[in-house]
């Protein structure tokens, strides 16, 4: 149990943390901070799913898997996609607090698609590998 957390923890933490922050109830009193940018939301989106394919494709690629390979497809850019239509779902059909947005799940799978894009040239690059 410890070896999987150990080898896929990043990439669960940064998960959990983004399906907190998008179903978390904030009631409007609470949001004293408004930042007036035009489609502001769809940039957090856009950082959040980088951030998720990111961890996922370091920590695949430092377990054995190459860039290229569809282990990384999936878990570089299928899983984050994937799990951001899960939530833009979750938010539409079990909350009367969010509502699902097809352009946060664009913004989310770009995201997803420009992290892998710049992992496949920087990790081969930076990262060593675990000698296990």
């Amino acid at each position: 149990m410890l070896t999987f957390f150990r080898h896929y923890g990043l990439t669960m933490a940064v998960a959990m943390t983004i399906m907190y922050v998008c179903m978390i109830h904030m009631p409007s009193s609470a949001s004293t901070i408004e930042i007036d940018i035009p489609n502001f939301d769809k940039l957090v989106h856009f950082m959040m799913y980088v951030a998720l394919s990111a961890a996922a494709c370091k920590n695949f690629y430092q377990q054995e898997a190459n860039f290229g390979t569809l282990k990384l497809y999936f878990w570089g850019i299928v899983f984050p996609i994937a799990f951001g239509g899960l939530i833009e779902l979750m938010q539409a059909y079990l909350t009367t607090y969010r509502t699902g947005d097809w352009m946060d799940l664009l913004a989310d799978s770009l995201g997803a698609i420009a992290a892998y894009a710049v992992c496949s040239r920087v990790y081969p690059k930076k990262l060593n590998r675990n000698e296990n």
